[in-house]
């Protein structure tokens, strides 16, 4: 299953009965427009992201259909889901880019997630921790506004190291 997210929101409405529905609503705007606008250095960029952004799996809590989203942004692959109570995000690098920050406690660096709590991911999408590898890593992220900071700092961060290579 590969989507574009908005299409797969406008066939995915949950219904009108569930507790939980515009927590869907909530999450999918954050993903196609926040996290794409913070990401992006020009608006070519932004619509970039936006239009590249995939749903590539789902699951369910609290009874509503939930999407992974694929996002890539400047050769990084970001598989992420969010179940109501934590994001689970996978990192994968460019070859040549090893992620060296600090993402100041947004996560814990040397946690292992095992794949039963990344629903919706497939096995060979669950990386080790951040400690182990910083090239392909999964870590577990509580909020919204701490998946925001993720981001940010790991712009800066990539951005930086490239204008030191050179």
């Amino acid at each position: 299953m590969y989507e574009n997210l908005q299409d797969w929101f406008t066939r995915n409405k949950p219904a009108e009965d569930l507790i939980f529905k515009t927590g869907l609503w909530e999450q999918v705007k954050f993903i196609r427009d926040t996290i794409p606008s913070l990401l992006a250095r020009s608006y070519e960029e932004y619509v970039g992201i936006q239009k590249h952004l995939l749903v590539i799996s789902t699951h369910t809590s609290k009874s509503v259909l939930l999407p992974v989203y694929d996002l890539n942004w400047n050769r990084f692959r970001f598989i992420m889901r969010y179940n109501f109570y934590d994001w689970k995000v996978s990192v994968k690098a460019p070859v040549e880019i090893k992620v060296d920050a600090d993402f100041m406690g947004l996560f814990k660096y040397s946690k292992n997630i095992s794949s039963v709590y990344c629903e919706g991911f497939k096995n060979d999408w669950v990386y080790p921790s951040y400690s182990e590898n910083k090239q392909k890593f999964t870590c577990e992220i509580h909020t919204h506004y701490m998946l925001f900071t993720f981001f940010w700092i790991l712009k800066y961060a990539v951005l930086n190291q490239k204008k030191e290579e050179k």
